[in-house]
């Protein structure tokens, strides 16, 4: 018989088959946490997300924004509008008119890609590859499929 299998040898331990966690409170018992307004709640209790967040525009459509190795990214895209912001503008950010684009299309990278809009000049942003699916989804249903450069 191996040591692991004989259990003779073993000092029994507290039988925890019926304890409950009181460090943590009883997670089926709601006043183990407190009531709403309770001095002994916690302030993180009665949070909410959507407090943190100024109320967004009704005509933002879609909107993203990243930093990677200190350059910053984001596009926002307005029924009539889109605002992008990257290092390649001349002021940091772009805003021109839904209007203005000829065409739009998607720049494949290792861990990024990159959103470039032909309007009045060409703009272009870096965003990580998690965003591609949902922006290309948005800027379909927005302004058509990608397409390619204007004398490409």
């Amino acid at each position: 018989m191996d040591a692991e299998s004989d259990t003779s040898r073993r000092v029994p331990g507290p039988d925890t088959s019926t304890a409950t966690d009181t460090a943590f409170g009883d997670f089926n018992v709601a006043s183990d946490f407190g009531e709403m307004g309770d001095a002994a709640r916690t302030p993180a209790a009665d949070l909410f997300f959507g407090d943190f967040a100024p109320p967004l525009d009704p005509d933002l459509v879609f909107e993203c924004s990243a930093s990677m190795n200190g350059e910053h990214g984001a596009v926002a895209l307005y029924e009539d509008r889109i605002i992008v912001e990257s290092p390649d503008e001349p002021d940091g950010e772009a805003v021109f008119s839904v209007d203005t684009v000829r065409a739009w299309w998607l720049v494949e990278g290792e861990t990024f890609f990159a959103l470039v809009v032909e309007a009045d000049v060409l703009h272009r942003t870096r965003l990580p590859s998690g965003f591609k699916a949902v922006l290309k989804a948005a800027f379909t249903k927005a302004l058509g499929p990608a397409t390619s450069p204007t004398g490409a």
